[in-house]
């Protein structure tokens, strides 16, 4: 199991904070996006514009996360 966190608009269209999500192994960030797209369906809009970083790292979606470790998905940010 992993740990995936939602911020801004991410946590409305996910209806949380945080889930459980399961990973038996470790996987590319590009791939555990694919399965939350297909487990929630209304990410998919913003799954290419989001920023990812696992254990408060920032990183790119070839990164592999491992089971245990926590994955935070973070919009764009914007403002004036």
């Amino acid at each position: 199991m992993i740990n995936v966190q939602f911020y801004g608009v991410l946590q409305e269209l996910a209806g949380a904070q945080t889930l459980s999500h399961p990973l038996e192994a470790p996987m590319p960030v590009a791939e555990v996006l694919e399965q939350l797209q297909a487990r929630l369906p209304a990410l998919a809009s913003h799954l290419p514009r989001l920023a990812c970083a696992v254990d408060d790292r920032i990183v790119p979606r070839s990164y592999t996360v491992a089971p245990g470790g926590t994955l935070a998905l973070l919009p764009p940010v914007s403002g004036g």
